[in-house]
């Protein structure tokens, strides 16, 4: 009966720790929330600058060259 009341006690204790130091992980992943925030959108920018999105479509740039040199042979 001892035995079992001193392995719950110590499971106990091994939970409360556990328990605070998930506190603390959660508190750290909180505050660098912010940072991975920004971090996320300077590479989505760089990802869109990456596929052209926030430069001029290529298919425009292909047309105005296409009339261009339809007007130099004519």
């Amino acid at each position: 009966m001892f035995e079992t009341i001193k392995e719950t006690v110590t499971d106990v204790k091994r939970l409360v720790r556990s328990c605070r130091k998930l506190g603390v992980n959660v508190k750290q992943l909180q505050e660098s929330l912010p940072a991975v925030s920004k971090f996320q959108t300077e590479v989505q920018a760089a990802i869109a600058k990456w596929q052209f999105k926030d430069q001029p479509r290529l298919d425009k740039i292909r047309e105005i060259t296409d009339r261009l040199s339809k007007k130099n042979k004519a």
